[in-house]
């Protein structure tokens, strides 16, 4: 007697139908057998071996990127990073990057190449904070304050002078010059929120006008990277040992720098790359010297995504586009060849570099697919994008045609998950 074997898991609720199991196999046509033989070969899905430990788990992500920083592994494991060479040997890059609360959830990755003098680096996201690591690090300085600057206070940094007021931040021509300095807000009562202020007047984000002087430039030599209870911390723009030479003065007797000079430069590090609007961020990816940026969504940048120009590890805030043929939020990039798709909730958009530094990137016109994908999810296998919709269909979209390659049972376990993850969140 002949015993038909399961080519697919199978569940059924309604009914009450026994589950049909497949479990570590994947089914193949074989051209070989005929057609009442069951054509198929079951091929064993192959076993894991063990190779390393890395950190006290859980691993979120592993990332790797060929011809790159010695074709190390980066691995993050729960709240750090770590690079492992080819040897297993791990190091510790940076720990407490990451929340506990979000100790299960992946960490996107992008690894830029070399160009000229400027090494390889590697910008990596969580959800909410964009960073950047690279071997030849960035020079830093701390800020500390025991309260709340003074009306008058000033902070020099490198001959650009900031002072701090209670008045308005438009008083007179600020100009960031001795005798016109640019002006920042104080929240009275709060060092922390005068801080933010000086940190908005630095990286030309927040709000101008309110913050600080509203024609301030953003700080061409330095970026403010992180403010906490009584201190801002500042990086150079420039990696490397040239940092250093940056000098670093204040005038106030609550305020001190912790040297006369940033430091620090030319070792490896993790740095902060701020935002424009101060979200998080989803979704990165790298190509033809670009990152591509995939910001949270909503809070009025549904379909937006940003880019960091060849050689830059800061946003400016003016480098972002919209995805153009529908208001719904994009929930990843994905890079195929030349260009970068951008499947969202409900459609997927196609774009590409087009070369030209005052527009950078361009949508491809005719290639538009009325289906998006549900958050986390859009893989590219070789020529083709996989997606899932919020059905829990997974189709394949390759040389412009979509195809549905789930079956109604994989369905209905994704729609399960899918309804399981909703209610966790």
């Amino acid at each position: 007697m002949k015993i038909l074997q399961a080519r697919s898991e199978f569940v059924r609720g309604v009914g009450k139908i026994p589950s049909v199991l497949l479990r570590n196999r994947f089914v193949e046509l074989n051209p070989v057998l005929q057609e009442g033989e069951q054509p198929f070969s079951y091929i064993q899905r192959p076993a894991l071996h063990y190779w390393t430990a890395v950190g006290s788990g859980p691993i979120r992500t592993i990332f790797h990127a060929a011809g790159a920083f010695n074709d190390d592994l980066f691995v993050v494991s729960f709240d750090t990073l770590y690079r492992v060479d080819n040897l297993k040997n791990s190091t510790a890059i940076a720990m407490n990057l990451f929340g506990a609360d979000d100790a299960g959830s992946p960490v996107a990755f992008a690894c830029t190449g070399e160009i000229g003098d400027i090494p390889n680096r590697m910008f990596f996201a969580d959800g909410q904070t964009l960073r950047v690591y690279t071997e030849d690090g960035f020079a830093f300085g701390t800020l500390t304050t025991t309260d709340v600057p003074a009306n008058g206070d000033r902070v020099v940094i490198n001959g650009t002078y900031y002072e701090f007021t209670t008045g308005s931040v438009d008083t007179g021509t600020p100009a960031g010059t001795v005798g016109a300095p640019w002006l920042v807000a104080i929240a009275v009562g709060n060092a922390t929120a005068t801080l933010d202020n000086l940190l908005a007047a630095l990286n030309g984000t927040g709000l101008a006008g309110t913050q600080y002087s509203t024609l301030t430039d953003p700080n061409t030599e330095v970026a403010g990277e992180v403010v906490s209870a009584g201190f801002i911390r500042i990086r150079a723009l420039d990696a490397g040992t040239i940092g250093n030479g940056i000098t670093t003065t204040e005038t106030g007797a609550d305020m001190s720098w912790g040297g006369a000079t940033l430091g620090g430069g030319g070792t490896p590090g993790v740095v902060n790359v701020a935002l424009p609007k101060d979200i998080g961020v989803v979704s990165i990816a790298f190509i033809n010297g670009y990152v591509i940026v995939i910001p949270a969504q909503g809070e009025g940048v549904n379909g937006r995504f940003y880019w960091i120009a060849p050689g830059e590890t800061t946003i400016d805030p003016l480098d972002f586009a919209t995805a153009e043929r529908s208001a719904d939020p994009i929930n990843k990039v994905v890079v195929f060849g030349d260009q970068f798709w951008l499947p969202g909730q409900t459609t997927t958009e196609t774009w590409y570099i087009t070369g030209d530094p005052l527009a950078p990137v361009a949508r491809v016109q005719g290639v538009l697919f009325d289906r998006g994908t549900i958050p986390g999810v859009g893989l590219q296998v070789k020529d083709s994008l996989l997606i899932v919709d919020n059905d829990g269909g997974v189709f394949q979209i390759r040389g412009g045609q979509e195809q549905r390659i789930s079956t109604p049972d994989v369905e209905e376990r994704i729609r399960k998950a899918i309804a399981a993850s909703a209610v966790l969140l």
